[in-house]
């Protein structure tokens, strides 16, 4: 095997940009600090569908497993989510250090969360400095500093990256076990002989993070036949059988340490195998062999798997524009870079393999083809770099001067980071501008997991009815962390059982899986819309105020009286009007309600505002304040009615009934409606 300290590098990175050698070490830190930034800066953002319903929980329950030498109890999934738990354990650790501790499937609020998030950024931002580092063992140095600069600032990988999840830690591993067997094997002599002692390390790492791929997810065992692939491709041995025996030769060692990471990292292992397992096997034919119980939205339509073209077109819409034009020209950087094209190539066949494969399975997200982002931007700087390269093989006296390089190098740098921290918190927003951004995006694919419900907390905290009737939203943990009330999941029964808000979140409305709950709420304007990046990720809507007796009055000025109910109690009528405001107005608007006795005459009377709780009402808004009218304590014997009008306090002017059960103006004048009736004693 070729040295890891082979030709392609140097012991200091020369770039253009500098007219000296810049120290490896302030690379690596700049990197480093580049790629932990956008992904450590407010990780207490927002839940996640999964982080809700699945992995804090998953985490403790790992954590005081651990704690209790429980081995068995490790086994929380058959993803199996073993590195992301492990790490999620030491936020969970530094959680209670601080004493923040939050029992529970959601906790009580983000900060918890973000805890348990951190060492999982820490570990995705390192990996980042360590691909850096292979990279410069693969690659020309200023092409693999600018891939190590698409692979920090990447809105789709930072996205994940911060999350309490599965797929970025995937990926990390994934790539630099590939990274690592490209720098054990490329450039290998001929003998085929082991060579230095750090390929040797190079190669033992490349079995150890592919043990780590395979502790993360299922998806991880793509790696398997990834790796015997490219050993064959790579051989330095000619013809079918010697590269066969030569690749099983370093194949078979290769998995051997990668199982025994396996068992060295999942406690479960160590005291049942069979079940943990077993659990990983149910979960790649039970969950990831089946389509997603909710369904799925591609090209426009919902769908139940979105086909071949669904990962293609992902690529398309989470690369930047940079990188994709990087990637149309990764074809010129494989043709004129000979001793970079086995590299490439084999990260252009990982690529393609992973896709295919995962192209198969019915059950299909974006997040999924995650494991090949750092691949494919090794590549797009590749070609990025290759039309600089044949311009200056063609032209030497158009090489930029060192600090024209170094300005560049800084622009650029500048304007990536520039670029992911726009779209901070909100790198799950990010779709490609050229394409439309995310505008376009929601009518081409399934858009949102969770981000956006914080902002439809916030609004909805501001309410001051709030209390007066429940939340309901489809993943209520999702919305729950930031309300002081509990959310009830979006069915029609708890739409009709004194639901208040009923917030819809766009991928479920581009599933249209609750269409005949969605045409209920759509009868009245949305109050709020939580818009991330041209993205309506949540509409919030008010539901009519339950009421007994039905009068569906509208009064001019947009304001219609849905129905009312009435008790007698304590000596007073009490009377909640249900109101339907169907035009923003002011919220100044005064009630009169008149008790009448069987030949008309006014017995009691009460003027209050219709709603004193807003100063300005909203088109759609529900409202219902109730009115307690207390009745003469000598009230005779009889029928009574009461009748309800509304006025301007300023004027006394009266607004008009347009339609509905208006009474005669010689009852009361002009603008009443009834809204109770009894007979006096109660009978």
């Amino acid at each position: 095997m070729a040295s890891f300290g082979a030709a392609h590098s140097t012991p200091a990175v020369r770039l253009a940009a500098f007219p000296r050698q810049v120290p490896t070490w302030l690379i690596l830190v700049l990197v480093g600090g580049l790629a932990l930034l956008p992904r450590v800066l407010g990780l207490a953002d927002f839940y996640t569908v999964d982080e809700a319903y699945h992995w804090p929980q998953r985490t403790r329950a790992f954590a005081e497993a651990i704690a209790a030498h429980s081995w068995a109890a490790t086994n929380q999934t058959g993803h199996p989510g073993v590195t992301t738990m492990w790490l999620g354990s030491l936020g969970y650790w530094l959680a209670n250090q601080i004493g923040i501790y939050l029992p529970g499937r959601t906790g009580g609020g983000a900060s918890y969360l973000a805890l348990l998030r951190l060492p999982l950024a820490i570990a995705n931002s390192m990996a980042i400095v360590i691909g850096y580092a292979l990279l410069r063992r693969l690659l020309a140095p200023a092409t693999a500093l600018l891939a190590a600069l698409l692979w920090a600032t990447a809105p789709f990988l930072v996205a994940h990256s911060r999350v309490l999840h599965l797929d970025a830690l995937l990926t990390s591993f994934m790539t630099l076990s590939v990274l690592c067997m490209l720098v054990a094997t490329v450039g290998k002599p001929a003998g085929g002989k082991p060579g230095a002692a750090p390929m040797r390390l190079a190669y033992i790492a490349s079995a150890m993070c592919g043990g780590l791929a395979l502790l993360t997810k299922a998806p991880g065992l793509i790696l398997l036949p990834s790796i015997g692939l490219m050993l064959f491709a790579l051989s330095p041995r000619a013809g079918l059988w010697p590269r066969l025996r030569w690749s099983f030769g370093w194949y078979m060692p290769w998995l051997a340490l990668a199982v025994a990471v396996v068992f060295a990292g999942w406690p479960a292992m160590w005291v049942a195998p069979r079940q943990a397992i077993g659990s990983v096997v149910a979960e790649i034919v039970d969950n990831g062999g089946q389509p997603h119980v909710w369904g799925n939205f591609f090209m426009g339509q919902p769908v139940e798997a979105p086909g071949w073209g669904f990962y293609p077109a992902i690529v398309a819409w989470r690369m930047t524009p940079l990188a994709l034009l990087g990637l149309a020209l990764a074809p010129l950087a494989i043709w004129l870079r000979r001793r970079e094209r086995r590299a490439l190539l084999a990260l252009l066949g990982f690529a393609l393999l992973f896709m295919l494969v995962m192209g198969r399975e019915p059950k299909a997200f974006d997040r999924y083809l995650l494991p090949i982002w750092p691949a494919l931007l090794t590549l797009a700087a590749a070609g990025l770099a290759a039309p600089f390269q044949l311009l200056a093989r063609r032209v030497p006296a158009l090489r930029p001067a060192p600090l024209v390089g170094a300005l560049g190098a800084l622009a650029l740098t500048g304007a990536l980071l520039a670029e992911v921290l726009a779209y901070h918190p909100y790198t799950l927003a990010y779709f490609n501008p050229l394409l439309g951004g995310g505008a376009a995006a929601t009518k081409s694919v399934l858009v949102g997991w969770g981000e956006g419900s914080e902002q439809a907390g916030a609004w909805l905290r501001g309410r001051p009815d709030l209390a007066q009737g429940s939340v309901v939203s489809r993943n209520p943990p999702t919305l729950e962390p930031f309300l002081p009330v509990r959310v009830r999941d979006l069915t029609m029964n708890n739409v009709h059982d004194n639901a208040n808000y009923v917030v819809l979140y766009i991928s479920y409305v581009q599933r249209q899986n609750d269409r005949d709950i969605e045409a209920y709420v759509r009868q009245t304007a949305p109050l709020h819309t939580v818009v991330i990046n041209n993205i309506p990720y949540a509409e919030i809507f008010q539901l009519p105020r339950p009421f007994d007796r039905p009068i569906d009055a509208a009064f001019a000025g947009g304001l219609r009286l849905r129905g009312t109910s009435q008790k007698i109690a304590n000596g007073a009528l009490a009377i909640t009007p249900s109101w339907d405001v169907q035009r923003d107005q002011p919220g100044s608007s005064f009630v009169f309600i008149h008790l009448l006795d069987a030949a008309g005459q006014r017995v009691a009377q009460l003027d209050l505002p219709l709603d004193s709780r807003f100063a300005q009402w909203q088109a759609g808004q529900q409202l219902a304040s109730p009115f307690s009218l207390p009745l003469p304590a000598n009230l005779p014997a009889g029928s009574y009615r009461a009748v309800l009008g509304v006025y301007d306090p300023a004027s006394g002017q009266r607004r008009a009934i347009i339609s509905g059960p208006a009474l005669p103006e010689s009852l009361d004048g002009p603008g009443t409606v009834e809204v109770a009736a009894f007979e006096w004693p109660a009978r």
